[in-house]
């Protein structure tokens, strides 16, 4: 922040996690106490205020100006608003980030001149054509995420950042092939009323499996091609699942947690809900986790949506290892970025760079720009700290449907929300077909499923749910199997 003029009104966003530099949180981490942790500095705040107006904080200096005192101040005396706050974020610093020397530039992919496309063509073709124990043969790569080397990294912290390295290590292949040197994964906005028609040319329109490969029991046999819906179906089935909002959501969090959702108990309508429903929305191939990744417009889909998780990363000015835990609330997720055991992203080589920096990291950058955060987030919240001011709405309602085990349903699934038995709204799940073998998903076995509805959707009704996995659409599945799921409604509240 400045230092002008003292912050009247300041929150942790716009003002506050810029008062601690970066050798202030390591010297205090050493003592374990964590300046980049909003809960932290919250908590702490008294002894932090005693320190800092009497110039014995930061250790070794230059104490705080008065100005940045009485901001903190403000602060606690404002209710340790963590924001932003009603007008449009400033965003006044970052954290020491440097400048983007980025040399590959991914475009969205109808955007691509014919040469490119071309180029783009030839390089697909060149990997499918590599023999498959080539580590950068298409038939390789997309076994990372399915079989047969399967790497699930869904509905976890480490979501994103493993996705960021794929997407980087499957371009590399890319570029192995002879004239593609130059070449650039480019990304698939879906936001678009159309599904771009070079999704329809070899090879970017499906890809033929070479062997026979048996995985979790299931045998996928030679000569299988990838299967995709009508640009029709997807974008029908796009807007029944809310895909596009979900995203549009997560651009507004000022949260990690938020931004992706379920995690720490967050709303599950952002990034992972989001990303779930367009895999199942695509086709039968990218609906099946199993072999979603050998669908060719799987490396467009994702590309994108590393693209949406970079634009919010900067928005929030958490571009860096430093910066991005400002915005981290639990341990779970500050742990991939602090601890060693964590921040591996199997099964890349260790000496992969960690991407929380696209641009200077990995030399990605993409043609879009961030957009303003806005500050109106309606939170699904069963209580609110005293010390915060919130505005209760009483025309929506969130219902939860809560503590699902998803273990028993076999891949995945759609949840529908019923009144009196006739279904109001629908979620939906991505995950292997044999989930009880996945290891992350064990440990992340129970699930939630938000819905947001004006309160007349559920007046005057009894709900109920419905869980159809996809693999046998004309079968609900036996809810005595999902554990002891229940159904929450709770009225949504606004920081201001």
């Amino acid at each position: 922040m400045g230092t002008q003029q003292a912050v009247a009104v300041p929150t942790w966003y716009d003002d506050i996690r810029y008062l601690f530099t970066a050798g202030d949180i390591a010297c205090m981490k050493n003592h374990g106490y964590d300046l980049s942790d909003y809960s932290t500095v919250k908590n702490g705040s008294g002894s932090i205020y005693g320190q800092v107006s009497g110039g014995m904080m930061p250790k070794g200096g230059p104490a705080w100006s008065a100005e940045k005192v009485t901001t903190f101040y403000n602060w606690m005396n404002t209710g340790y608003t963590k924001g932003p706050r009603a007008t449009t974020s400033k965003r006044l610093k970052t954290f020491a980030e440097t400048a983007p020397t980025a040399t590959r530039i991914r475009k969205e992919v109808t955007t691509l001149s014919p040469k490119e496309v071309k180029t783009l063509q030839k390089a697909f073709a060149g990997i499918m054509a590599k023999p498959i124990d080539d580590p950068d043969s298409f038939y390789a790569l997309a076994g990372w995420h399915g079989f047969p080397k399967p790497n699930c990294m869904h509905h976890t912290p480490g979501y994103n950042p493993w996705h960021r390295i794929y997407m980087w290590r499957f371009e590399n292949a890319l570029r192995t092939i002879e004239g593609c040197s130059d070449v650039v994964l480019p990304y698939w906005d879906f936001s678009q009323e159309e599904l771009p028609a070079v999704f329809d040319t070899a090879p970017l329109n499906a890809y033929t499996l070479p062997v026979d490969t048996t995985y979790n029991g299931t045998t996928y046999k030679k000569g299988m091609t990838t299967e995709r819906y009508s640009a029709k179906t997807i974008a029908s089935k796009m807007e029944g699942y809310d895909t596009i909002g979900c995203f549009d959501r997560a651009s507004k969090e000022t949260d990690w947690e938020d931004y992706h959702g379920l995690l720490g108990g967050t709303t599950n309508d952002t990034t992972f809900h989001g990303h779930d429903t367009g895999h199942l929305s695509i086709g039968p191939t990218m609906a099946n986790q199993d072999i979603s990744a050998f669908d060719p417009i799987f490396w467009f889909y994702h590309c994108n949506l590393d693209r949406l998780y970079w634009e919010w990363q900067k928005t929030m000015k958490a571009t860096t290892s430093t910066s991005i835990l400002t915005t981290i609330q639990t341990q779970a997720s500050r742990n991939i970025f602090t601890v060693p055991a964590y921040e591996e992203l199997p099964p890349f080589d260790k000496n992969s760079p960690f991407s929380v920096d696209s641009e200077n990291n990995l030399d990605v950058a993409y043609t879009s720009t961030s957009q303003s955060v806005k500050t109106m987030r309606l939170k699904t919240k069963g209580t609110s700290s005293a010390k915060e001011k919130f505005t209760v709405h009483t025309e929506m309602v969130n219902v939860r449907v809560k503590g699902v085990n998803r273990l028993k349903i076999p891949g995945s699934f759609d949840i529908h929300l019923q009144k009196d038995g006739v279904t109001i709204a629908t979620r939906g799940f991505f995950q292997p077909n044999d989930v009880e073998k996945c290891a992350n998903c064990v440990e992340n076995a129970i699930v939630h499923f938000d819905f947001k509805l004006p309160v007349e959707a559920i007046a005057h009704g009894t709900l109920s749910i419905s869980v159809v996995p996809l693999s046998t659409p004309e079968t609900d599945f036996p809810l005595s199997k999902l554990g002891h799921p229940t159904i929450n409604v709770r009225l949504l509240l606004s920081n201001h």
